[in-house]
C-alpha cells in the first residue's frame, strides 16, 4: 500500500479517473491518504474514515508508512478563519499560499504571533496563531448546539458548489461536516451516511444544533421551524423556515421532511 497526505489548499475528489467526471468531495491541505490504484494521472485515494474517490497525483506528495502513522498520531490544530495565509519556516523563494476554514494542520511550536506547523512529510510551515485553535479531545462534552448554528452563519451568502466543503462553496452535507469537524466532531461525508451520526428525535422536540433531513438534503435546525443549509437553489448557504406563514418558507422541504438526529 502506498501513503500520501495533499499538498495543496483544496483538492478535487472525483468520482471517476479524469477530470470533471463527477466531484465527490474536497480534500484539505494535510489530510492523510492511501493509495490503491492508479490510472492516466489520477490516483484511487482512500481518507481515513473509508471515503475513497480520484485525485490528481500531481497534487499529492507520498510518504512512508511511519510518516503517515506517526502525523495521524499527533495533536491537531484546526484552520478557524475563512483564510489564512501560510509561509514557508525557512524563509525561501516558496510562495505563499492560505488555507482554508476547517484544514487540520499540526502545530509544533508556538509563539505570540505566529505557529510552526509541521507537514506529513517533516517540512515546515508558519501560520499566524490567530488563525488556528487546537482540537481537543472530549470536544462533545464542550460544544453546544448554538455554537454549531452560529459557525453556520458566519458562512451565509457562500455559493452552493457540488461536493465542495469550504468557504469557497459548500454543498449541504459539506457545510455539515466542516462545520462539525471545526469542533473535533466527525460525521461522514454524505447525507445518506449521516443519517447514522447521532440519536434520532422527534421533529417536535427539535433543538438548535440538531441536524435535519429531508429527501437527499441536511441542515443545522437553528429552531424548531428554521433550518440553516447550503441550498442548491443558488442562494448558497441561507436560513430558511418550515412554518407556513413565516418569511422564506421552503414548502418543499417542510414536504420533503425525513428525520432529526441530535449530535450533542
Amino acid at each position: 500500500m502506498r501513503f500520501a497526505f495533499v499538498a495543496t489548499n483544496l483538492l478535487d475528489l472525483w468520482a471517476e479517473p479524469r477530470f470533471n467526471s463527477e466531484r465527490s468531495s474536497q480534500l484539505f491541505f494535510c489530510e492523510l491518504l492511501t493509495i490503491h490504484d492508479e490510472q492516466q494521472g489520477y490516483l484511487l485515494a482512500k481518507q481515513a474514515d473509508g471515503y475513497t474517490g480520484w485525485v490528481d497525483k500531481r497534487h499529492v506528495v507520498e510518504i512512508d508508512e511511519s510518516a503517515y502513522k506517526a502525523y495521524s498520531a499527533g495533536p491537531k490544530s484546526v484552520v478557524k478563519t475563512p483564510q489564512s495565509i501560510i509561509l514557508d519556516a525557512k524563509r525561501t523563494k516558496t510562495p505563499p499560499h492560505f488555507l482554508f476554514y476547517g484544514t487540520y494542520v499540526r502545530a509544533v511550536r508556538n509563539s505570540k504571533e505566529m505557529v510552526i506547523v509541521a507537514l506529513p512529510d517533516g517540512a515546515k510551515r508558519t501560520i499566524k496563531s490567530s488563525a488556528i485553535t487546537p482540537v481537543k479531545s472530549r470536544t462533545r462534552d464542550r460544544v453546544t448546539g448554538a455554537m454549531l448554528v452560529a459557525e453556520a452563519r458566519r458562512f451565509l451568502g457562500v455559493p452552493y458548489l457540488w461536493g465542495g466543503v469550504s468557504p469557497a462553496g459548500f454543498d449541504c452535507s459539506g457545510l455539515v461536516q466542516t462545520i462539525c469537524r471545526r469542533f473535533g466532531l466527525y460525521v461522514p461525508r454524505d447525507t445518506k451516511d449521516q443519517l447514522a451520526a447521532g440519536t434520532e428525535v422527534p421533529r417536535k422536540q427539535v433543538k438548535t444544533g440538531d441536524l435535519l433531513f429531508f429527501k437527499r438534503h441536511v441542515g443545522f435546525a437553528v429552531d424548531r421551524d428554521k433550518i440553516i443549509h447550503a441550498s442548491v437553489g443558488g442562494s448558497g448557504v441561507r436560513v430558511n423556515s418550515l412554518q407556513p406563514g413565516l418569511a422564506d418558507y421552503r414548502e418543499d422541504l417542510d414536504r420533503d421532511f425525513n428525520q432529526a438526529r441530535r449530535l450533542l
